[in-house]
């Protein structure tokens, strides 16, 4: 999936920081709105966003040596067309303060935070910005947070649970979206945020009830879903595994993941089978025996192995790899 990326990395060795710095906050100025940013001075600039749009939400996230970003009444004149929401998370150990709307809010780590891009306003983080951030338009939250503007620059701690769920999701999104787009995928990833926002946001009655059915539930299952590809080569992996990683109970895992139609042996076998299978086919890997690699997958019993992988792919592993070579050969 196409994403902006706005990175000091790659820029021209001659640059001394001052000039990283400009050429640095030009890009990221055009690519959002008009305001100042400070940099951090006590260390050497360098800066990294990377930011993509999913249904109409953007989905930032930078690390960046900058301490301040200032909006004041003369940027907001000067780019009036911009009025959406920014939920931010912070993912440092210092807190973020903001001062918008006449207010000032020292905003916990743990805690998100709202901004309107409509009004002028400071935020500051010391040591440097590091953060996750969704840029909202206003109309995707009409029906579902009636206070929206209250909510700017105020402690948002009345939902924890929904904020870690929507932190942890906005972390495994750039896994979920990566390759070409999925129409139906990025549809239920913008409904997913929506839902986790309006629960962050405090929103009550039938809309909660909605989101928590929706958001809560499908943030879960993508949470386990990140934890199964990033685990499942390990022979000794389980649902327990999973449970304890995410503070779910192995029982809670198992019903999310079959209500999807595909339960966590079967993600798990197939995983292990697919990555088999292109390791096969990869030239490089010849040196390595089949039962190499069905170990290296997470097998511990080739025979299983050899019959798992001619029950999926109508062949044998060592077929592949002689038709893998052939191919390369007439290559």
């Amino acid at each position: 999936m196409e994403k902006l990326v706005l990175s000091t990395q790659g820029m021209p060795d001659r640059l001394d920081d001052r000039a990283r710095f400009s050429t640095w906050h030009d890009m990221y100025v055009a690519a959002y709105c008009e305001f100042d940013l400070r940099r951090v001075d006590s260390k050497p600039f360098a800066a990294n966003t990377e930011f993509q749009a999913i249904g109409g939400i953007g989905v930032a996230s930078t690390d960046a040596a900058v301490d301040q970003v200032l909006r004041n009444k003369q940027h907001v004149a000067g780019s009036s067309l911009r009025s959406n929401f920014c939920l931010a998370f912070s993912r440092n150990e210092f807190p973020i303060v903001q001062a918008q709307l006449g207010r000032e809010t020292v905003h916990r780590v743990e805690s998100p935070l709202l901004v309107t891009e409509g009004e002028a306003g400071d935020i500051r983080q010391p040591g440097g910005f590091n953060f996750h951030l969704l840029d909202i338009p206003p109309q995707l939250l009409a029906g579902r947070v009636a206070n929206a503007y209250d909510l700017v620059a105020r402690p948002l701690d009345a939902a924890p649970q929904a904020a870690a769920h929507l932190k942890r999701y906005i972390g495994i999104l750039p896994h979920i979206t990566q390759g070409e787009p999925d129409l139906a995928l990025l549809d239920h990833i913008a409904t997913t945020l929506i839902d986790l926002v309006a629960l962050v946001l405090g929103a009550n009655g039938d809309s909660a009830e909605l989101a928590r059915m929706r958001g809560l539930r499908a943030a879960r299952i993508e949470e386990i879903v990140a934890v199964i590809r990033k685990n499942f080569d390990d022979p000794s992996f389980s649902t327990a595994h999973v449970a304890r990683r995410l503070s779910l109970t192995p029982r809670y895992v198992n019903e999310l993941l079959q209500a999807t139609g595909l339960g966590f042996a079967e993600r798990v076998t197939e995983l292990r089978l697919q990555t088999a299978r292109k390791m096969l086919a990869d030239k490089s890997k010849d040196r390595m025996k089949v039962i190499e690699i069905a170990y290296a997958v997470g097998f511990n019993d080739v025979s299983y192995f050899n019959r798992r992988f001619r029950q999926r792919f109508g062949e044998r592993p060592s077929q592949v790899r002689d038709s893998g070579r052939s191919g390369q050969e007439i290559d």
